[in-house]
């Protein structure tokens, strides 16, 4: 029986593709594991009537309707709310202050991992500060780690503190 002069180079070669790929796969289980936990903000305003439009998202470890149930059970339970839509099937809720309007979804990411989207639209100032600091509130109650994102210097994003509407109040 002769040896193929291949077998070699092939054997070294596949077992290098094999060592990459899993060094590849823990890379994107350490970036992931990064994301997990960080609240990202956005905001823009309308230059012509000043209102603001906000969005927070975080993704969290632990089952969508598990999160959802804390959320919208916090949601319902904030003075002055009203909760104007609820679809508990698709995870989402609308509510309001009369001032502005908000809506949240859950979203299932895997058994045990769900996004938290936050949406909210109106007059300034802006209810998302009060928000996020009802989704951290959430997150401690699920026992999952939240935090603020920080921004491109690495430090925790400013946090805007105006006398606010009751959108959330605590």
């Amino acid at each position: 029986m002769t040896r193929s002069p291949l077998r070699t180079p092939t054997l070294a070669v596949g077992l290098v593709c094999m060592l990459a790929s899993g060094i590849a796969d823990a890379q994107w289980v350490l970036l992931a594991r990064r994301a997990v936990g960080r609240i990202e903000q956005m905001q823009q305003q309308t230059p012509q009537s000043g209102e603001v439009m906000d969005t927070a998202t975080v993704i969290i470890d632990a089952p969508a309707d598990r999160v959802y149930a804390v959320v919208a059970q916090r949601i319902r339970a904030a003075q002055n709310v009203n909760v104007t839509r609820t679809d508990d099937a698709n995870r989402t809720l609308e509510f309001s202050n009369g001032k502005q309007i908000a809506s949240m979804r859950v979203s299932v990411l895997g058994d045990a991992l769900a996004q938290l989207l936050v949406s909210a639209a109106g007059a300034q100032p802006s209810p998302m500060p009060a928000l996020v600091d009802h989704i951290l509130a959430a997150c401690k109650e699920l026992n999952v780690e939240c935090e603020r994102a920080q921004n491109s210097a690495g430090r925790p994003r400013r946090r805007r503190r105006a006398a606010m509407p009751a959108l959330f109040a605590q």
